[in-house]
């Protein structure tokens, strides 16, 4: 008998393995500040047909929900867990030995790690010191720490830039979105084609500063011209409906306090260019989408992999202060940057830095109200499309499931068959706030989310079925029927105090959960 077992034990050996080698590859996009309606397949005037055909096969979600906020999305994004609880509730901060990353579970797991962009949440050192870096992905392309997306033309001062581990210039003539994409082609192409892998493709676009390419710019600046604000709020709001993203009775939240009706306003020809520019970082983004999917049809890597696109935060409706100091440049190279958002610097290049603001970010929030960094829907709304043949099963559709960052990491997990650890290298981990979306995917239910609650930057909000109390900083409780007023028009504070009780307990509770 003794004989026989050896190539037995090779031969569940090798069936083990060979079931190991049929787990998906994941593939993961994350927008920065890209707003709930800007892509085309969800009601925008963008021309964004990679995403709208991942879209067109795959599925779509109505009632997906970020943090509001950088660090904090990105922290529970990548550990599943809520921010608070991973220890990063503001701009940004480092994760606490509770938690720990997707990339350090599925790498334990047998899967090949990428990361490429923004990395706001993690222990700098070990990101920028190759021999340290082999502790959480293969591969690493990109940022790491709060200092935002910094240049897109340029490396800056304040914004260090690094490759698997060694700094990284930037070449001249060269754009961000397009060498992070580089990198990423380049990796799926070197990639084993028997090892699963793990793709995080964390983009700086759409966040400012508004830096685009002179040829993806000039395909907006007409229609903005000539439409406006108002025009294509109305317009986005009826593709929403049109799409099924909303309900047909739903009310257009009101045009942002700041922004004056198009008609009064005295530089259209420099508003309608911060906005061309910010869709043609968001066209130059969906065009890496494009890149990205032609390679993995290239090696046919893209019949066993999972594709999710979503964004990190609503719009940001901010401007920036100057970023030159005394003697000191914020470029790296000495280049002098024009700062402001005024209709004598003319967004576009890499020596000036505009933001939107709040008028444009009004538009890419449609038809929601407020913006970034605050947890009304126009600041928490999500754009998510997943794609995967053979595991989302009604192409084309749109799900209404009320569903979070926190719930990727239990997706991907989910599919690769890895099951949460009670701890790891050591250390107690806390379990998952997410829960997989795999049974959304296949068409089924799933035990879903009784609550949700947010805090950000001092606002703060809780969900549960179709209510939803909110404040802004330092304000007082809202209370809505999301039922009924998505848009957040109809405050029911009043009329149910006992309710309002309730939900600000559930938030208090929450909050106090360590």
């Amino acid at each position: 008998m003794r004989p026989c077992l050896l190539p037995l034990l090779t031969l569940l050996g090798l069936a083990a393995s060979s079931a190991a080698d049929e787990r998906p590859n994941l593939v993961v996009i994350l927008a920065d500040d890209m707003g709930y309606s800007d892509a085309g397949c969800y009601g925008g005037e963008i021309q964004t047909p990679n995403l709208d055909r991942l879209a067109a096969e795959g599925l779509r979600f109505s009632q997906f929900y970020n943090c509001a906020l950088c660090g904090p999305s990105r922290a529970a994004l990548m550990t599943g867990l809520h921010p608070h609880r991973a220890g990063i509730s503001q701009w940004t901060g480092v994760l606490q030995p509770n938690c720990s990353t997707v990339f350090e579970q599925l790498k334990q797991a047998g899967y090949a790690t990428c990361a490429v962009g923004r990395l706001d949440m993690l222990t700098a050192a070990d990101w920028r010191n190759p021999a340290n870096l082999t502790r959480h992905v293969d591969r690493f392309f990109g940022t790491t720490g709060h200092k935002g997306p910094g240049n897109y033309f340029a490396n800056t001062r304040n914004t260090d830039f690094y490759r698997d581990g060694r700094p990284y210039v930037m070449p001249a003539g060269s754009y961000k979105t397009d060498l992070i994409t580089d990198y990423v082609v380049d990796f799926v192409r070197r990639q084993d084609r028997a090892q699963p892998f793990l793709l995080y493709l964390g983009h700086y676009a759409p966040h400012w500063p508004l830096h685009a390419k002179p040829g993806d710019i000039a395909k907006y600046r007409r229609l903005y011209r000539e439409q406006g604000w108002e025009k294509l709020r109305a317009r986005r709001l009826q593709g929403l409906v049109e799409r099924g993203l909303i309900p047909a009775d739903t009310r257009l939240s009101p045009r942002d306090a700041r922004a004056s009706p198009w008609e009064e306003v005295k530089d259209p020809d420099w508003e309608a260019e911060r906005m061309a520019v910010y869709a043609a970082q968001i066209d130059s983004l969906d065009q890496s989408v494009g890149r990205l999917m032609e390679v993995l049809r290239e090696t046919g890597a893209d019949r066993n992999t999972l594709v999710f696109f979503l964004s990190d935060n609503g719009a940001s409706d901010k401007a920036v202060g100057p970023l030159d100091k005394p003697g000191l440049t914020w470029r790296a190279d000495g280049v002098s940057t024009r700062v402001g958002n005024r209709p004598d610097i003319v967004p576009g290049p890499g020596d000036t830095f505009v933001t939107a603001g709040p008028a444009w970010s009004n538009l890419a929030n449609t038809p929601f109200r407020e913006h970034k960094q605050t947890n009304h829907e126009g600041g928490i709304a999500s754009p998510l499309i997943v794609w995967g043949p053979g595991r989302v099963m009604k192409a084309g559709a749109v799900s209404a499931e009320l569903s979070h960052l926190v719930d990727i990491p239990a997706t991907l997990l989910d599919a690769a068959g890895v099951a949460w650890p009670a701890e790891f290298d050591g250390r107690p981990l806390t379990p998952l706030d997410g829960k997989s979306l795999l049974p959304v995917l296949r068409g089924h239910t799933r035990p879903g989310h009784e609550t949700l609650c947010w805090a950000t930057s001092g606002c703060r909000a809780v969900r549960q079925g179709s209510w939803k109390l909110v404040a802004k900083a330092k304000g007082p409780w809202e209370l809505y029927d999301l039922s009924r007023d998505r848009t957040e028009l109809n405050d029911l504070a009043a009329d149910q105090p006992q309710r309002v009780a309730e939900l600000a307990k559930v938030f208090a509770d929450w909050w106090a959960t360590p």
